[in-house]
């Protein structure tokens, strides 16, 4: 349980020091700090989508919240607008020194800083607790462990409103005749060094002659090419937004990172149907720029002036954010065991086209369990 818990404290907290929007909503426009309103306004509307679940059922908000998963107060902020007191936590110290350095409500609006698997609020304490893109990036052990802690922390008569992915459904090939795209670059960057993350976004058009469905596992990912000879075989992904008819397009936008020795490289991009077919051995056409890897420049102090690098380009290094899911059987049986009542699961799609994902809303009831001594 550590191990898991260290993995995601050290994740959040290297995407906190670098990149923290773009962290929360992975969305191009949201990175280097750019559209700060839009931002917050973003988690205003994804508050009043939450509340709705339980105005649907004639349920109240309570007084006293918890935003689990909150870093740097996208949903804190919004969700003090309609309760007199409300919580973030975060396992991400960096995260919580940016929402407490932001708190518009400095009266009502707390943050705490949490690296442990139970959550620090005593039992019966608190009328709801929301979370939202937190629990698919944790274990499954530790998001139902979690799960257990927001019911304990709950008073009965409140309410868990959390979205969690639950699985990735079968899916069968593509047939080759369908396995056909016009790819285009649209925006790349044109140098990185050794080890640096960008961005790649990319133009992708159905050229076939029959639609792309949802739930393929179609992705757009790169490779790179030195000397006309492939050097990293796999490197980003990410989904391609389905259903697509012929002739119709999308764009792409993928987390890249620069290989491991300088050089002049080509940047190579193609689609994907994981598991089956990279669709080049199709015959479909990739993209590919010129990309010039440079070696680590040293580390100095930069001049208070500097200008901010170019958009495409991102300072965040390292591993990425694993994806994982709870079956939803099991959500609806974990708390129907503990005596909670699940008012609802609503499709939503937080966790990416390939996956099953949900909005749970949920009654805590009387019954408690000692979840340091097994049910």
């Amino acid at each position: 349980m550590s191990k898991d818990l260290d993995r995601v404290r050290d994740q959040w907290e290297t995407l906190a020091k670098s990149d923290p929007f773009w962290a929360v909503l992975t969305e191009t426009e949201y990175h280097d700090g750019q559209a700060r309103k839009d931002f917050f306004d973003s988690g205003r509307t994804d508050v009043r989508r939450l509340l709705e679940v339980l105005d649907r059922h004639g349920k109240s908000y309570g007084d006293v919240a918890v935003d689990f998963g909150c870093g740097v107060g996208r949903l804190t902020y919004a969700l003090a607008e309609q309760c007199k007191h409300v919580t973030g936590v975060d396992v991400s110290r960096s995260m919580i020194e940016q929402a407490q350095a932001g708190n518009p409500f400095p009266d009502r609006v707390a943050f705490v800083h949490n690296e442990a698997a139970t959550l620090p609020f005593d039992d019966d304490s608190v009328d709801l607790v929301i979370s939202v893109i937190t629990l698919q990036h944790i274990r499954p052990a530790l998001s139902l462990r979690y799960l257990l802690e927001m019911a304990r922390i709950t008073k009965p008569g409140g309410h868990l409103v959390f979205q969690l992915p639950s699985h990735v459904p079968a899916t069968r090939p593509m047939p080759p005749s369908l396995s056909k795209a016009q790819l285009h670059v649209l925006e790349a960057p044109t140098s990185l060094e050794v080890g640096e993350s960008g961005y790649v976004r990319v133009g992708v058009k159905n050229i076939s002659h029959g639609e792309w469905l949802p739930g393929q596992l179609l992705n757009a990912g790169n490779h790179w090419r030195l000397h006309g000879a492939m050097f990293v075989q796999d490197d980003g992904r990410e989904p391609v937004r389905c259903p697509l008819r012929p002739g119709e397009s999308t764009e792409v936008l993928i987390r890249i990172m620069a290989p491991s020795e300088p050089g002049s490289y080509e940047l190579e991009v193609d689609l994907v149907q994981e598991t089956v077919a990279w669709w080049a051995e199709r015959d479909s056409a990739t993209a590919r720029v010129p990309v010039e890897v440079r070696a680590k420049a040293p580390v100095t102090a930069a001049p208070v002036d500097e200008a901010p690098a170019a958009p495409v380009v991102a300072k965040t290094t390292g591993d990425e954010l694993e994806m994982n899911g709870v079956r939803k059987d099991l959500v609806y049986a974990l708390f129907e065991q503990i005596g909670c009542t699940v008012l609802e699961a609503t499709p939503d799609e937080r966790a990416g086209g390939h996956w099953l994902s949900y909005v749970y809303a949920i009654e805590v009831g009387e019954y408690r369990i000692d979840i340091n001594h097994g049910i």
